[in-house]
């Protein structure tokens, strides 16, 4: 558990470092997380745990086997410590009984929470870095400093959260947050990861954060919505605090014990009334934003779809396979400058998508490597209960935005997915508390549903 908290602490100082993404900061991730591995692997884990440690390290290796080869061992930084950040945040949750589980999950989502809340300040406030202009769009970039990378942290923690007690304040005041800044970052790739993970989140815990989770969404179009210019939008700030509020404040239903036949008459009349009361102004409020979004969102969306970085990506990515090419076994080392003619520029320092990267940089060695980490994470992974199977959603969302940005050349990033991959699954190893029936609540904590995966 100490380890764990020293791995905790590392995410957390890296997140507000700018992600760990500059070498001083990435080596420190890189010297602490190799370290804590080691004790980790001396108290014999798991056959499944020491697969995907042993083939993310391998690849690790490779790695930096490739950048003293090219004459650059720098280069083995940023990507080299997130690999190994992985690892050790892996480790460090899959261990962790039911109790220090929920914790681990709390943790991620208030990261994810306290980020977006700084960001959407900034972000309707215009300061800079918490948020950046692009194309005339200030979109929410948090202590990381880059809006794509935002918002795969954001989607990581929106969908891990969607597995904690949805009737709990702190639980709507994080998830409501989570999805308002995700949508505020304006990342396409992150968006579309939050997408693909949530079908693996089951229906019934969808259900109960359904509100939240559109509340969340709504207050981040508002914010898009006024995103275009350099004047600060206080109306946008206001409609966040709205939407925050109304999604921590909304009825919750009532599960007290026995009572008398009138009493729960009365109560459940009171319910309805303070039920209907809140439908009604939502309704109100939903149709004011649909109707302010169909005018005030045309902008934005116009410039997001019709980006140069769309063609730009285009270009990167033909240029990292004309790399593999020129390489196709060992790869060309790693992070080398791509060179192509586009309207924006002729050079970039990485690919936009990490699977391509690996292949070139590393060649069909470091791809096969990849592609075996990430077998024997499927393997290790149980969607025995929501805990666990909004952890994979979130694990799929990682996934995802690794093949549309550079994300995981971050640090932060790499100890936040390893993190979430730890609690995606259980530990084979003696002393592991046992899971409940479903449709059970777990013996040691309350915080977590444990429900079938399938209900």
């Amino acid at each position: 558990m100490v380890f764990a908290g020293v791995i905790a602490g590392l995410m957390v100082a890296a997140t507000f470092r700018e992600g760990a993404f500059y070498p001083a900061d990435a080596a420190l991730v890189l010297t602490v997380s190799l370290a804590v591995m080691v004790a980790f692997l001396w108290a014999r884990p798991d056959r499944r745990s020491v697969a995907v440690v042993a083939t993310m390290s391998a690849l690790a290796l490779w790695w930096l086997i490739r950048a003293l080869a090219q004459g650059r061992p720098g280069a083995f930084l940023p990507l080299g410590a997130s690999m190994i950040g992985f690892s050790c945040a892996f480790l460090a949750t899959r261990r962790l009984d039911e109790k220090y589980r929920v914790l681990a999950t709390q943790l991620v989502v208030a990261v994810g929470a306290v980020s977006a809340a700084a960001g959407l300040l900034a972000t309707t406030a215009r300061w800079y870095p918490l948020a950046m202009p692009a194309q005339n769009l200030w979109r929410l970039s948090t202590t990381l400093t880059y809006s794509n990378a935002a918002g795969a942290l954001l989607a990581v923690a929106l969908l891990v959260g969607l597995g904690l007690e949805p009737r709990a304040h702190i639980t709507r005041l994080m998830v409501c947050l989570c999805a308002a800044g995700l949508v505020a970052t304006q990342s396409r790739g992150a968006v579309l990861g939050a997408i693909v993970g949530v079908v693996v989140v089951p229906m019934a815990q969808l259900r109960r954060s359904a509100v939240t989770v559109a509340l969340g969404v709504l207050a981040g179009l508002a914010v898009v919505a006024t995103s275009s210019g350099p004047s600060a939008q206080p109306l946008a700030t206001v409609a966040v605090v709205v939407a925050v509020v109304m999604a921590v404040a909304r009825p919750r239903r009532s599960s007290g014990g026995a009572s008398s036949p009138r009493t729960s008459t009365r109560r459940s009349s009171i319910d309805v009334r303070k039920r209907a009361v809140f439908l009604a102004v939502l309704a109100v409020a939903t149709l004011g934003v649909a109707v302010g979004a169909g005018l005030a969102l045309r902008v934005p969306i116009e410039r997001r779809v019709a980006l140069g970085s769309s063609e730009d990506r285009g270009h990167e990515w033909s240029a990292a396979f004309d790399q593999w090419r020129s390489s196709p076994v060992v790869g060309v080392g790693p992070d080398q400058t791509l060179y192509f003619q586009a309207a924006d520029g002729n050079f970039a320092h990485f690919s936009h998508n990490e699977y391509l990267q690996v292949l070139a940089d590393g060649g069909l060695i470091g791809a096969g490597l990849l592609v075996l980490t990430g077998i024997c994470l499927v393997r290790a992974v149980r969607r025995e209960d929501v805990a666990t199977s909004c952890a994979a959603a979130a694990l799929v969302a990682f996934a995802v935005v690794g093949a549309l940005d550079f994300d995981w050349h971050l640090a932060s990033l790499g100890l936040v997915g390893g993190w979430v991959a730890g609690l995606a699954t259980r530990s084979d190893v003696a002393g592991q508390v046992p899971v409940d029936r479903p449709g059970h609540r777990s013996a040691t904590n309350q915080s977590v549903w444990l429900i079938s995966p399938d209900e």
